[in-house]
């Protein structure tokens, strides 16, 4: 149980620090492209709806690891008894 919650802290910990680090690099484009106003927020709109579709993703897959987790937890749970009482 611990390592899976130390493993899953580490994974969020690294999507906040990717995201922040996304987020100032986006910044810096911006403020250092030869585009136009226009064409700069149409491609971060785009990038930012892809982003938002990777987190989604990823998010949807740690809580999959999770309930995984739990089911095998709540597995092991149910079936020590029953080898206790033989």
């Amino acid at each position: 149980m611990s390592d899976n919650s130390s493993t899953t802290k580490v994974l969020l910990a690294l999507l906040a620090g990717a995201g922040i680090g996304a987020a100032f690099g986006a910044g810096a484009a911006l403020l250092l492209s030869p585009n136009d106003g226009k064409t700069n927020r149409r491609k971060l709109k785009n990038k930012m709806n892809q982003m938002s579709e990777q987190f989604h993703e990823t998010a949807e897959n740690i809580m999959d690891e999770i309930e995984e987790g739990l089911e095998e937890l709540s597995k092991e749970k149910t079936e020590k008894p029953a080898e206790d009482g033989q």
